[in-house]
């Protein structure tokens, strides 16, 4: 038996309750349920912290003790970013030294045991009678200057033996090397060589050798260093 549509919406269930009520009723649990499953799988931005979302960035620690820090083991130093003779340029000078002049050098003609020829800036100073030089060379990568102190390390060692002496200095916050020749008579260079290494941090960048020697104390060589600022 085949009944009108219109006689189909006005029936009842067995006791009674509409049919339209029972299709409004079902519709509003339905709408109740993906409510709960949304809240579930979205979220709002209130839920979660930092650590759970590896994506978040976070602020890089400052070079250089920069932003205020107080940690006075932070390097208080220059980084070289433009390469000219300025770098190599000391003012005020401390006193007790005289500029005499300030050249383009290349390192491996300057008997500091290194063999590669980078190119850099030499300023010549005189002390009580006695020339000072401060000296700055660039290293373009794969090249480094931490990577050029080595070579220098193993080439003092070889060449004075027993009476080479290496050792690691703070100057401006930030770690030497002192090469010291620990023989009668004093080299060219110099008894002492203070040598490190001046680098943004950045792999992609290039770094500065930064080498001061002399035939005068040590005490002259630190304070020559002390004041490049370097």
């Amino acid at each position: 038996m085949h009944y009108p549509l219109s006689a189909l919406s006005t029936s009842s269930n067995s006791d009674g309750f509409p049919m339209k009520k029972l299709l409004l009723i079902f519709i509003l649990l339905l709408a109740v349920a993906f409510v709960g499953v949304s809240g579930c799988l979205g979220g709002s931005g209130d839920i979660g912290s930092d650590t759970d979302d590896p994506i978040i960035d976070k602020p890089e620690p400052p070079l250089n003790g920069e932003n205020g820090s107080n940690d006075s083991n932070q390097s208080t130093a220059t980084i070289i970013t433009a390469f000219n003779a300025s770098v190599v340029s000391v003012n005020p000078l401390p006193e007790g030294f005289t500029h005499i002049a300030t050249r383009s050098v290349v390192a491996n003609t300057q008997g500091l045991g290194i063999s590669e020829a980078l190119i850099g800036f030499r300023n010549m100073l005189v002390y009580d009678g006695a020339n000072v030089f401060l000296s700055v060379y660039r290293c373009v990568p794969p090249t480094t200057a931490d990577g050029v102190i080595q070579d220098m390390i193993a080439s003092h060692a070889l060449r004075f033996g027993n009476d080479s002496r290496v050792s690691t200095v703070t100057i401006n916050g930030h770690e030497a090397t002192l090469l010291e020749a620990m023989v009668v008579e004093t080299p060219p260079e110099g008894r002492f060589i203070l040598v490190w290494s001046n680098w943004s941090g950045d792999p992609f960048d290039d770094s500065f050798l930064v080498v001061v020697n002399g035939q005068v104390n040590y005490s002259v060589i630190r304070t020559l260093a002390e004041a490049s600022n370097l």
